[in-house]
């Protein structure tokens, strides 16, 4: 196991393309640790100038072989089901290898160009520029985690999903530096896995790609005995709010946000005393809804939240 006092980095080069419970971990980390994950881009860091444009994704596909690479899986020592992981995300490092960001279309997916669309937009500290016809922009960069989940007890499942209740692919641009997200451990050592990063994402990332990079993320994994047998789904914390993601892979848009709100209101119950009817109707009241993700193909994505300090 590794040691615990210092921080572990997982290499990028040990990645994979699933969330799987049968393949070994590449470390073990006990409770407490800090893990530094080496990510690449979503398209592997293969796409590297404009010129490079798909007719077509198998095309693409034929470039890069897969989408959505994550860096592990981590063990994290004494980790059993029924247990959840506390992952809380301390720094995100964009570009540690390649200093830009990517966004793409392929001419099936695309409105007007033939050929599809290849755009590389470089990072400079807190923006990153978008070059367009009317010059370049310069955008907030917002960092954010996409993918982030452990094995499921079942079948594995491609990094490019999500699942309902061990997260994935779930696009949330809460997932970022300070937040905390909590997740059902279903087999031995959960087996994490993290990639996916985005210098900047709109809401549900309408065109399936948002601003595509390599990254180093750090984060912190927390072992809770045991508070992984109720979560019906992942919970997404940050100083601000208490939150849920509905994430299943394959639904529509609004069976995630009822899955969603009504994990959301079973945490109000459980964990801060409402009676039910009470959480009910405080989540009429003052609930957020962000749509992470709704995009052709059976990706959709929803976080509820709601306010802390209202008790």
């Amino acid at each position: 196991m590794a040691d615990a006092g210092t921080a572990i980095q997982v290499s990028r080069a040990l990645h994979g393309f699933a969330y799987d419970g049968t393949v070994d971990p590449v470390v073990e980390v006990g409770s407490g640790s800090t893990v530094v994950f080496e990510t690449l881009d979503c398209f592997s860091n293969h796409i590297t100038s404009n010129d490079q444009r798909f007719a077509e994704e198998r095309e693409l596909l034929d470039l890069i072989g897969a989408f959505n690479p994550v860096a592990g899986p981590v063990a994290i020592h004494g980790a059993r089901p029924g247990d959840a992981l506390a992952v809380t995300v301390r720094e995100i490092e964009l570009g540690p290898v390649a200093p830009y960001a990517v966004t793409l279309i392929h001419a099936d997916a695309a409105l007007e160009s033939p050929y599809g669309d290849t755009r590389l937009c470089p990072i400079d500290g807190d923006t990153v520029w978008f070059p367009s016809s009317r010059g370049t922009l310069a955008l907030p960069v917002r960092a954010m985690v996409g993918s982030l989940g452990v094995a499921p007890a079942g079948e594995r499942y491609p990094s490019l999903l999500s699942h309902a209740r061990c997260g994935g692919n779930m696009d949330c641009q809460a997932l970022r530096a300070g937040s905390t997200l909590v997740l059902p451990v279903e087999v031995d050592g959960g087996l994490l896995s993290l990639g996916d990063v985005h210098a900047l994402m709109g809401d549900a990332e309408i065109t399936g790609t948002a601003l595509e990079t390599n990254a180093n993320v750090t984060v912190t994994v927390e072992l809770l005995p045991g508070a992984g047998a109720t979560m019906a789904g992942p919970y997404l914390d940050d100083a601000e709010t208490i939150g849920t993601v509905g994430c299943g892979y394959g639904v529509e848009v609004s069976e995630n946000l009822r899955s969603a709100m009504s994990e959301l209101r079973r945490r109000l119950v459980a964990e801060c005393g409402f009676r039910p009817v009470e959480a009910h109707q405080l989540l009429g009241a003052v609930a957020e809804v962000t749509v992470n993700q709704c995009v052709h193909g059976g990706w959709s994505s929803v976080r509820a939240a709601i306010p802390r300090g209202l008790w």
